[in-house]
């Protein structure tokens, strides 16, 4: 078997992790288990600890065959010539509709035949981006809800708009930049910065073609997302900033643009908190509260979320960031998720909760965050970076985890 000397030492962690998961899981003990590998405590031992490499394809064979695996990708990942399910190489998941949304933003858009009349083409793509985004908000599944269709309308709408005419560019250019939007949002989400970075630049540049003020600020905001996507969060900051800068003149006679400012304070919020800098953190906060409290309870925005109930959870999330987990915890209690119209919302917001029981040591409440989570949404957990991290955490930190802490690592592919 070919070993990868690249940063095999993650790849033996991780191996490690998931070894010592699925003994655990099986309930055998480090000398059982062993035992029934032919081989020594201290070796098993070793290779939880990630000290021991299991680079001989029988010893993996026999120790599968153990642990109940079927597929030894599943353990010995990339050290098998190649990766297997849907992992990455560097542990993510990655969807299935990835590769054809990477086509669509890669292709150009050839010359089509004339689509007929523009503004009934628009309106049927307008219809359908708010299915998407009901779907994606209301969906238990909002990741396989928005996968499913994110490629064929960023494809029409491709289409529609190079059969446009120069007198309906406009037109046309706006509900590319919409498009362009959710499949930043869905390509952010199921982690794939770079693309969603590609996807949000050209939302940018689109929304530039149609002079649109609050259509430039939101999409603006997904560049915003994109950059923290990319653990940018000074980029963030800046386009979030300039680009409220730019849209509070219009704030005073349209919601819509309050609304767009509002998230965009919030982006430049949490970017500040990522960067220690508690005290500018929480003066954009106040502004999106202000925002948000002018607009009312019943507004919510359906691509940035932004209402009075997210702008709770951007507080939550800002202690956390800051290292107050105590705090994010005292000021979750105060916020009803019901109120929160995104599934996919609901359960990030339990995630970064559980994230700070994390922090705060106590396991028992972090799990049930994380189960809460996955209640609201099946699969955000599944794909969130930080839920990985927390789950592994917990399982790394506890000398017997609770079975429903394995199953549910099972469940989010955090073990095989």
């Amino acid at each position: 078997m070919v070993t990868q000397h690249n940063d095999d030492g993650e790849a033996d962690r991780r191996i490690g992790r998931r070894v010592r998961a699925l003994r655990l899981r099986h309930g055998l003990g480090l000398r059982a288990c062993a035992e029934l590998c032919g081989r020594t405590e201290e070796w098993l031992r070793q290779v939880e600890r990630s000290e021991q490499r299991l680079d001989k394809l029988s010893t993996l064979v026999t120790l599968a065959r153990v642990l109940g695996v079927r597929d030894l990708g599943l353990i010995a990942e990339d050290r098998l010539g190649g990766l297997t399910c849907s992992l990455t190489e560097g542990g993510r998941v990655r969807h299935e509709a990835v590769p054809a949304l990477r086509q669509v933003l890669s292709t150009p858009a050839f010359p089509a035949q004339p689509a007929g009349d523009l503004s009934v083409e628009v309106d049927r793509l307008r219809r359908r981006l708010a299915m998407a985004w009901s779907s994606w908000h209301r969906s238990v599944r909002p990741y396989t809800a928005l996968g499913v269709v994110a490629p064929g309308l960023l494809r029409d709408a491709f289409s529609v708009h190079r059969t446009a005419q120069p007198s309906e560019r406009r037109a046309s250019w706006a509900v590319l930049a919409e498009v362009f939007q959710l499949a930043q949002r869905f390509l952010y989400c199921v982690g794939e910065p770079e693309l969603a970075a590609r996807a949000a630049d050209r939302a940018v540049v689109a929304a530039e073609e149609t002079d649109d003020p609050v259509l430039i600020a939101t999409s603006a905001w997904t560049s915003a997302m994109a950059a923290l996507g990319r653990d940018q969060a000074d980029e963030a900051c800046e386009v979030a900033t300039a680009v409220a800068n730019h849209l509070r003149p219009a704030c005073e006679t349209s919601e819509a643009a309050l609304s767009a400012w509002g998230s965009l304070q919030l982006f430049a919020a949490i970017a500040c908190a990522k960067n220690r800098q508690a005290a500018d953190a929480w003066r954009h906060w106040d502004l999106a509260h202000s925002a948000a409290s002018s607009l009312g309870p019943a507004h919510h925005n359906p691509l940035t979320m932004f209402g009075e109930a997210n702008v709770a959870v951007y507080a939550v999330a800002i202690e956390v960031e800051t290292g107050r987990s105590a705090v994010a915890v005292d000021r979750a209690k105060a916020i009803d998720v019901s109120g929160i119209p995104s599934s996919n919302r609901r359960a990030q917001h339990l995630i970064n909760l559980a994230r700070s029981q994390v922090h705060r040591r106590d396991p028992e409440q972090a799990l049930g965050c994380l189960r809460l989570s996955e209640q609201h949404s099946t699969e955000t957990i599944f794909f969130s970076p930080v839920a990985r991290q927390a789950i592994t955490e917990l399982i790394e930190k506890q000398r017997r985890p609770a079975p429903s802490l394995l199953d549910l690592a099972v469940r989010a592919r955090v073990i095989a």
